[in-house]
């Protein structure tokens, strides 16, 4: 489960600071860094789970010339020198819920090409169990007297038992030796649910010839597997989630072609019958995906959407991020599933939707974000580059500086000026 995130010099980011609740939803109008947020973690997915030669250049939002912060001076072009990106997270581990925290760096090449392609961008990177000296983000979360102590002690039965707090994941023989391989599993566990669902219908539509075992892929082409591989209660518990975001639905059919050995599906519908997946709509495909993957054990950990309104009917959409919340994993069940569970359930959405947020008007959690653009004066070049802000959806509290939150009302009016 993320905790916080800092990022400094990366696409749209200089000097940001997130606190991330077990559920986040994402607002703001499109150019605001929502999807830049999402590389972020992107990116440190891709660096722990695959190395950093195939998290740098193989894909396009990820390629170095796009990774640095950039802005135009008098001079003609800047951009940050080094780029850094620290997440924050509580896992499951033998020992209770362990706070851990991992770190890139990135340096940018300013050789000419000619000089630079033979040796890759320096990085430096490392991965540790939190000191628990900073506890102000436990505070700004709310997080119960309960888990603060089970937070400490957990960290203390872990260092005690494997006299690891820290690995360096830049130096070649990072995780080889048996100090560091627990520390990096946990690591390698957590990031490798961070990749964003991003639903393609057509995916969804066709059948899987594949292996039934693996999670819902980030585009649901699986999605045929999952349905056949889930329990009869969490497909039972699937169906009434359906019907009450669709009402017309009364079931779901998995099948399995033996001949051709292929996974497929049918919805039953209450007027048509059983309909086959191309001639569902791409906004019931979406839905019946998000929740098998909500559903599925084997994708424990983050779910992350984005632009959860794609293909849905704005009155549906608060009503399913209501039902994705009820499983996600609250501050006070950490300490009970953390020996029982692979990941802790956690929802991070991002959306431009106003009759999402004024659905969600009266949450309270904290959990609902506002990004926008700003401008920032480099000290240095003068330059002026477009930054990403982020401000809690909610009312100021007293002593709080005027601009640091942003009312339900103010973010509305921002987001439907947009649509």
């Amino acid at each position: 489960m993320i905790t916080r995130v800092e990022i400094d010099g990366f696409k749209s980011f200089l000097n940001f600071e997130l606190d991330v609740h077990p559920c986040t939803v994402l607002m703001g109008t499109n150019g605001s860094g929502k999807s830049n947020l999402l590389d972020a973690l992107g990116f440190v997915r891709k660096a722990v789970t695959s190395g950093f030669p195939s998290s740098l250049g193989t894909d396009p939002p990820l390629a170095p010339r796009h990774l640095f912060h950039h802005a135009a001076g008098s001079d003609g072009s800047y951009s940050a020198t080094i780029m850094s990106i620290k997440v924050g997270m509580i896992v499951p581990s033998a020992d209770g819920p362990l706070p851990m925290v991992v770190w890139l760096e990135v340096e940018r090449d300013t050789r000419p090409p000619e000089s630079s392609r033979a040796t890759p961008l320096p990085v430096r990177a490392s991965v540790w169990v939190s000191s628990m000296d900073r506890t102000g983000w436990m505070g700004r979360l709310g997080m119960p007297e309960e888990l603060r102590t089970a937070l400490s002690e957990a960290r203390e039965k872990f260092l005690k038992r494997t006299g690891t707090d820290w690995v360096s994941l830049d130096a070649d023989s990072a995780g080889t030796g048996k100090d560091g391989a627990e520390l990096l599993a946990l690591l390698h566990r957590e990031c490798a649910t961070w990749q964003p669902v991003a639903l393609d219908p057509a995916a969804l539509r066709r059948p899987f010839g594949g292996s039934e075992v693996a999670p819902l892929q980030a585009d649901g082409g699986n999605l045929a597997a999952v349905l056949h591989r889930v329990g009869r209660d969490e497909r039972s518990a699937m169906e009434a989630d359906l019907a009450a975001l669709i009402p017309e639905t009364d079931g779901i059919r998995p099948l399995f072609d033996e001949r051709r050995g292929e996974y497929d599906f049918d919805v039953l519908f209450s007027h048509t019958g059983w309909t086959s997946p191309p001639m569902l709509s791409g906004g019931t495909l979406r839905v019946l995906a998000l929740l098998a993957a909500w559903y599925d054990d084997r994708r424990a950990g983050v779910l992350a959407v984005e632009e959860l309104e794609n293909g849905l009917h704005p009155s549906r959409l608060p009503e399913l991020v209501r039902r994705l919340r009820s499983g996600v994993d609250e501050y006070a069940d950490l300490t009970g599933r953390a020996t029982r569970v692979s990941g802790f359930r956690q929802l991070i959405a991002t959306t431009h939707s106003p009759a999402l947020l004024a659905a969600l008007r009266d949450e309270t959690s904290g959990g609902l974000v506002f990004l926008e653009q700003d401008s920032r004066v480099d000290p240095d070049s003068q330059a002026v580059s477009t930054v990403t802000r982020a401000r809690p959806v909610r009312q100021r509290r007293p002593g709080e500086d005027a601009g640091a939150t942003v009312s339900v009302d103010e973010a509305i009016a921002q987001l439907g000026a947009t649509v």
